[in-house]
Formats: structure tokens, sequence, C-alpha cells
């Protein structure tokens, strides 16, 4: 549905590498700074920024054709509302530039929780409110195959965060591609099915599962536990060898370890001995910069171990005199 073919672009001071990429039905989450480059990609695919180099098929379209447009859905962070507007005849506008019928708007507000926005004039909306209408108009809509998103669950009505996820994978299941850009690794590891890591327009990191992404760190893998007594809890940890490091922050407490499972188990283990009650227990995803550091040494030890095995072959084929 998406495909990119060395496709460079640049708006300095950011420069995107020749980026070969493709994306099918599904939640893909770009993740990275706005500097490394994925709001600029998310512009690309709209038909809003040009290419230097490559090439760019969105529906077996270029991005500009008006079929595609209509098609295709990009909400940033201050989505352009026509002002004098009130919110129910946006959505119907919208409806008959894409080329479907209008539906109820109310009905397609209510889907974010936010249908009491119907009657107000775009020109009284808080950034916030405008953002879950203009997410709500990309998400309901049945004409609408590809989504772009720029930080989906960030600068929204609190009414609608909290179901956008779902919504976002019930597009994917139903056969649209969305893609979004992030610069958090637990937005992303909530709302997309895979997750390409950008750094400086380059690929640096890939990962299909909040878990990998907690792989990347260098740091280890981290786990926050609501207790309802977090002394009881940290003096239970200190004692599991697995537990490499652990920190109160308010009510809660984190652990680090060098592995996942074994650090679930450990944490497990404290919960009983200790007796507290967990309200809530979630693996913590690894900061950006973490997550870069740890794509960067792995790229540079497959490369070193690519080398070594070349040098190994090189000396092997030389003593052999046949």
């Amino acid at each position: 549905m998406i495909t990119l073919e060395g496709v460079a672009a640049r708006r300095p001071p950011l420069t995107l590498a020749r980026l070969t990429l493709s994306w099918g039905p599904g939640v893909h989450a770009l993740v990275g700074a706005a500097t490394d480059g994925g709001p600029l990609l998310l512009e690309l695919i709209a038909g809003r920024a040009r290419l230097r180099a490559g090439k760019l098929r969105v529906l077996d379209a270029g991005p500009s054709d008006p079929r595609v447009r209509r098609q295709l859905a990009w909400v940033t962070l201050q989505p352009p509302l026509p002002e004098a507007l009130r919110v129910a005849e946006v959505l119907s506008m919208a409806s008959t530039l894409r080329g479907e019928p209008p539906g109820d708007p109310a009905l397609r507000l209510t889907a974010l929780g936010v249908e009491s926005l119907a009657d107000r004039r775009v020109s009284t909306l808080a950034p916030e409110e405008a953002r879950a209408v203009a997410l709500a108009e990309a998400l309901t809509s049945r004409a609408v195959r590809v989504l772009l998103l720029e930080e989906p669950l960030a600068g929204v009505d609190p009414r609608a965060a909290a179901r956008v996820p779902e919504l976002l994978h019930a597009r994917g299941r139903e056969g649209c591609a969305v893609l979004v850009a992030t610069a958090s690794l637990r937005d992303a590891g909530d709302v997309a099915d895979d997750h390409l890591l950008l750094r400086a327009g380059a690929i640096v990191g890939r990962a299909s599962s909040l878990d990998e992404l907690t792989g990347f760190s260098p740091e280890g893998a981290r786990v926050r536990i609501l207790a309802s007594d977090p002394r009881a809890l940290l003096a239970a940890l200190a004692r599991e060898v697995e537990v490499e490091a652990i920190a109160q922050r308010d009510a809660s407490v984190v652990a680090r370890g060098p592995d996942v499972a074994a650090l679930a188990a450990a944490v497990g283990r404290a919960v009983v001995a200790s007796g507290v009650d967990v309200t809530e227990m979630r693996i913590e995803p690894p900061s950006l910069d973490e997550a870069r550091a740890a794509a960067a040494g792995i790229a540079s030890a497959t490369y070193d171990a690519a080398y070594a095995r070349t040098r190994a072959a090189l000396g092997t084929a030389a003593r052999d005199p046949s």
C-alpha cells in the first residue's frame, strides 16, 4: 500500500537517507524525535513535501493523485481545520471531498467520546479538541485506506486519547495502512504492530513488539510495580539475585535486571514474600536514547562478526594449496 525505493529528502538541517521500505495493512510506528525524520516522512507520503531522489507509491499511484488524496488522512499536531465552520459541518464537508455518505457527525465523534463538540465552532475549540475532531474524521471515514498520524496520543483531548489505540488497531485489521510518527517508545508499543527506529534520517533498528523494544535497552529490562507497601516490596526485591537495581518512584517501585523473563519471575517471588497488594505491574520501555544506542551497538556487533568471518575465510583460502 505504501512503498519507498531509494527515497531521499531534505529539510535543513535534516536529510532523509535513501530509504527503501514498504508497509501494508496494520499499524506501523516510526520511532524517533521530530528531527530524526518521522514527520517529514509522513509529509512525503501525504504528498506535501518534495522528494530529492527515489520513488514513492501510495495505493499504487503517486501521493498527489486525486484518487489517493481522497483515501488518505494526515493528522498533524496542529490540524488545519476551517475555523468559520462548526464541527459537524467540517465532518460533512470532509465526507463530500472524500466522495462518501456524510453519516451522523455526532455518531462519528462518539467513537472518540467527543460528541459534545458537534455544534461547536472550530474557532472556539482548544488545540486538544481540534486534534480529537481531526482524529475522529480520519478514524471513522470509510473511504480512508491510509492514515498518517503524528504523535496520536499527545496533545489530544483525554476523552479521545484513551480510545485511540484500539481504534487504530481496528482500522489496521480492516485493511488500512496506519503509519504513526512518535518520539515515545511507550506510545509506539501501545498503538503499533511493528516499529522502525530512526536517527538523523536513517534506520537504526527494527522491532515487532514491546518486549523487543525493551530488549533494546543496554541497561537491561525494567519492571514498574505499583504496590500497597513500596518499602516492603523494596526489601523483598533486594534479596533477589536476578534484580540488579531497584528504586522507589512515589508509590511505585522500579526493578531492573538483565532478562525480562527472569526479572518478572523475581518480581513475582518478591510480591509473594512481601505480602503486598499489587494494583499495576508493567514492563518499562527504554528511553529513546537507550534504544538508539543499543540498536547502534547491535549493528556494530553484526558488522564486527561478519568482518571476523570474512577474515577467517580468506585466511583459510590462503592456506589451502588447492
